[in-house]
C-alpha cells in the first residue's frame, strides 16, 4: 500500500496561551512514562467524507483547551516542565495511493501495514531517550481511502499524556469537529492537581536504566491481534472464577486467561518448567487515590505489579489460582499504598521497587498489560459516525518493548482485542495453542 502526504503544517491553537499557563509542571507519573508514544488508528466508513478545512479548524480550537499538547519538553534530562509556547502539533492529510477501499482493508487486515496511517516523520517511540526533544509532542495524520472512508491517526509523546487524556483529547476534538462541544464539557480538566499530589522527583540515572532493563530491551518481535467476543469473555470469567476470589471483570478475567497461557509458551520455548515470573498491568490511578482526580490532565497511571514468582508446580498455573494473584495486584492500588507515592519518601519507594525487580534480570520473565477499555474510544465521532475500527498500533520490529499487551474494546459485539507483542519464538507457540485459540480468533474480519 502506498500513501501519499497532500500537506503537511503546523496546527497552533487558536487563542495564545496566557503567560500564567506558560509552563506546564510535570508529575511524578509524567517522569515515570517511558520515551515511547501512544499511536491510535480510528477507522470510520465510507460516508463519502471529506477531509476538510473542519478537522484542522476544530484541532486548531482542541489545542488551545489542551494547550500543554501543542509546546515543547526542555531537552534537559531533569527537566519537570512543559514549555507551553503553542510551539503547535504536525498535521498531515494524505490520501491512499492504491485503489484500496477501506472495508477491503479492514476486512483482510495486515497489521503491518497500519504503520501508513501514522505521521511518518515521527518517531514511534522506539527509540526516544528520556529529555529527547521532539519536532512536536503530537503528530496527526487524516489520510481518505477512494471509497470515501477515513483514517485518523495520531502520534503522541506518552511523556505527557496517558490513555485517559488520550481519550478526552480526542473526544474533545470530535465534538468540537461536529458543534456538540459545550464549555462544561471540559470546564474541569485539572492541570495542577497531579503534580501538587505527585510531585516530580529527581530521578537517579540509575533507576532510568533499570527501569528500562525491565520493561524493555531490542530484539525481533511479532505483533499479533486476536479478539475475544462477548461469549468467549463471559465463559473464561466463569473459568477464573472462584468461591475465594468472585466476580472478575472482562479486563481481569483476560488478563488471567492471557497471562497463563504466555507462561505456558515461555516454558516451552526455554525448555524449562520453571522459571521466575512477574506480571504487571498499567492502572489508572484517578478514581483510586484520594481525593479522587477524575480530571486530571497528563499520566495518572502507575505499572501495578504482582509479587515475583516461581510457579514449579502445575498447579500454580490454574486459572484460579492466577486470577488471585491478578486480583490482589490491583487491589494493592489503593488509596492507603498509594500513599507512598505522594510524601518525601515516594523516590526511595520507587528506587527499591524497580532495584529488587531489576536484580533478578534476565531470568525474569515480566508480562506487561494495559487496557484501553471504558475510555469511550467508539464515541469519537467527528461527524461522520463512529469509527468501526480502532488499532493500537505496535511496532515490531524496532520496537524496545520487552512484551507489551494492550487490551482494546471491539465496536462490534461487545468482545475486546488483545493486540501481544512477543518475541518471535514465544508468539509462534501462542498461535498453535488449541486452548486458547478455542477462545480467541486470530486477527478476524473486522465485519
Amino acid at each position: 500500500m502506498e500513501i501519499i502526504i497532500l500537506s503537511k503544517e503546523k496546527v497552533k491553537p487558536s487563542t495564545p496561551t496566557p503567560p500564567h499557563l506558560r509552563n506546564h509542571k510535570l508529575c511524578l507519573f509524567d517522569q515515570l512514562a517511558l520515551g515511547i508514544c501512544i499511536t491510535p488508528i480510528f477507522f470510520y466508513k465510507n460516508n463519502n467524507n471529506i477531509v476538510d478545512n473542519r478537522l484542522k479548524k476544530s484541532l486548531s480550537e482542541t489545542l488551545t483547551l489542551f494547550y500543554p499538547l501543542a509546546g515543547e519538553l526542555s531537552s534537559e534530562d531533569d527537566s519537570t516542565f512543559v514549555k507551553c509556547n503553542d510551539n503547535g502539533v504536525l498535521y498531515m492529510e494524505a490520501c491512499v495511493k492504491d485503489n484500496v477501499c477501506m472495508d477491503e482493508f479492514i476486512r483482510d487486515l495486515d497489521l503491518s501495514q497500519l504503520i501508513n496511517f501514522l505521521p511518518q516523520h515521527a518517531s514511534m517511540g522506539s527509540k526516544m531517550n528520556y529529555g529527547q526533544t521532539l519536532e512536536t509532542l503530537v503528530s496527526i495524520q487524516a489520510t481518505r481511502f477512494n471509497c470515501g472512508g477515513v483514517a485518523i491517526g495520531g502520534v503522541l509523546f506518552h511523556r505527557l499524556l496517558d490513555g485517559d487524556t488520550m481519550s478526552k483529547f480526542f473526544n474533545t476534538w470530535a465534538k468540537i469537529a461536529r458543534g456538540d462541544f459545550h464549555n462544561d464539557d471540559i470546564a474541569s480538566l485539572d492541570f495542577t492537581s497531579s503534580s501538587l499530589l505527585f510531585p516530580p522527583q529527581n530521578l537517579p540515572q540509575e533507576f532510568l536504566e533499570t527501569n528500562k532493563m525491565i520493561f524493555f530491551y531490542e530484539e525481533k518481535s511479532l505483533v499479533r491481534r486476536f479478539v475475544f467476543n462477548a461469549r468467549a469473555i463471559e465463559a473464561i470469567k466463569m473459568k477464573v472464577s472462584s468461591e475465594n476470589v468472585p466476580n472478575p471483570s472482562r479486563v481481569e478475567a483476560l488478563t488471567t486467561f492471557i497471562w497463563k497461557h504466555l507462561i505456558l509458551a515461555t516454558r516451552t520455548t526455554k525448555g524449562v518448567s520453571s522459571s521466575p515470573i512477574m506480571v504487571a498491568h498499567v492502572v489508572n490511578l484517578r478514581s483510586r487515590i484520594d481525593p479522587k482526580l477524575l480530571n486530571a490532565f497528563g499520566n495518572l497511571v502507575f505499572i501495578a505489579t504482582s509479587e515475583v514468582i516461581d510457579m514449579s508446580d502445575d498447579d500454580e498455573l490454574d486459572l484460579p489460582h492466577l486470577f488471585g494473584i491478578v486480583r490482589e495486584m490491583f487491589e494493592n492500588m489503593n488509596s492507603e499504598n498509594l500513599k507512598a507515592l505522594q510524601g518525601d519518601d515516594a523516590l526511595d519507594c520507587i528506587v527499591d521497587m524497580a532495584t529488587q525487580v531489576g536484580s533478578l534480570l534476565p531470568q525474569l520473565d515480566t508480562y506487561k498489560f494495559s487496557s484501553w477499555c471504558n475510555f469511550g474510544l467508539y464515541d469519537v465521532d467527528f461527524g461522520w459516525g463512529k469509527p468501526i475500527f480502532i488499532a493500537p498500533f505496535i511496532e515490531p520490529i524496532s520496537s524496545l518493548n520487552k512484551q507489551q499487551i494492550i487490551l482494546v474494546e471491539n465496536g462490534r459485539n461487545d468482545g475486546i482485542e488483545a493486540w501481544i507483542l512477543r518475541n518471535n519464538e514465544e508468539m509462534l507457540e501462542l498461535e498453535k495453542d488449541e486452548e486458547f485459540l478455542t477462545y480467541a480468533s486470530s486477527n478476524p474480519s473486522v465485519h
